[in-house]
């Protein structure tokens, strides 16, 4: 892919309008200082003085934010509670031009929010909040039937299932893919193998649990696309990633990373860049190197659940120099 070829296709982009559905979340990260704990007086116990609190879109929103990052025009499907955590939700999607008219408000839902204390660079034990509850099914098919209402607007959509009792299951997954036909990709946690009509993402972890043990990777993988008669974009870290269907195979070796890389939300950004060609009609070939690039900037953002603009794009493209 040229440099003309990229403009283009960047270009092509930003006129692209796409919904995002699924488990919406916040990641709530700050830092706490080392160096600065004391004893409380109430209570007697150490007191961990912190700094920098910042929230970022995650799960689904995270897709959602790398989209617009791209330029795309982004509607979100999902729930959030009526909480800080939510507001603050609704609040950097407003950041980022996301559409939450459809991203409805329940009182008596926590938002599902990922708390991330930090030392220097390094994850502390996570403080999750509203990822457990068992209600979010129950909210599904109402976003479906609005979804479907509206589906001859979008360019794409992009089905996500991420939390242990998520938006969607079985029953609601089927009456998805049975409206975005050809035009979705869906990156499920647990639904894989019920992905029967649609574009599936998964993860090398992933496409193990669902074949077992691996010994040729890219034969494995080509079987798997013909009994599942639908392709699938493989994501293997550092060796890049594989797209195959029972008809094409494409490999796209990963960028060589130097220094340190934070690769949280890696496959968010991924699944938002490949969409995010393929929806234009770029080839597989285009799509993957054009993934390839976003994802190589987004893990470079040490801390948070990165992304990447056209200008970095753009930028990465020139400096490699293919």
């Amino acid at each position: 892919m040229n440099s003309n070829r990229l403009d283009a296709l960047l270009a092509q982009i930003s006129q692209l309008k796409m919904a995002v559905i699924g488990d919406y979340a916040l990641d709530f990260y700050f830092d706490i200082n080392p160096d600065s704990s004391e004893i409380s007086v109430e209570t007697g116990k150490e007191v961990h003085i912190c700094q920098k609190p910042q929230a970022y879109l995650g799960g689904a929103g995270n897709v959602a934010k790398n989209l617009a990052s791209l330029g795309v025009q982004v509607d979100a499907f999902g729930v959030r509670g009526n909480d800080l955590f939510g507001r603050e939700m609704s609040h950097e999607a407003g950041k980022w031009h996301i559409s939450t008219k459809h991203l409805s408000v329940i009182d008596e839902l926590d938002t599902p929010t990922y708390t991330k204390p930090m030392r220097v660079y390094d994850e502390q034990n996570r403080l999750d909040f509203g990822t457990r509850n068992l209600q979010f099914h129950t909210y599904a098919k109402q976003l479906i039937d609005t979804l479907e209402k509206r589906i001859d607007t979008y360019h794409w959509v992009i089905i996500n299932e991420q939390f242990k009792y998520p938006l969607l299951n079985k029953e609601s997954l089927n009456l998805l893919q049975n409206i975005t036909n050809e035009k979705a990709i869906a990156d499920l946690r647990s639904l894989g193998n019920e992905a029967q009509n649609t574009l599936l993402k998964v993860n090398e972890e992933e496409f193990k649990n669902i074949i077992g043990e691996v010994t040729d990777l890219e034969f494995q993988i080509k079987q798997w696309v013909v009994q599942r008669n639908k392709p699938a974009l493989v994501t293997l870290g550092e060796q890049g990633m594989i797209y195959a269907s029972p008809t094409e195979f494409h490999w796209e070796k990963a960028i060589p990373v130097l220094g340190p890389i934070d690769t949280v939300g890696a496959g968010d950004m991924v699944v938002a860049a490949f969409s995010a060609a393929k929806a234009t009609g770029a080839s597989i070939a285009e799509s993957c190197k054009f993934a390839s690039l976003a994802v190589h900037i987004s893990i470079q953002k040490i801390g948070e659940t990165g992304s990447a603009s056209p200008h970095e794009i753009k930028q990465l493209h020139d400096a490699i120099g293919n």
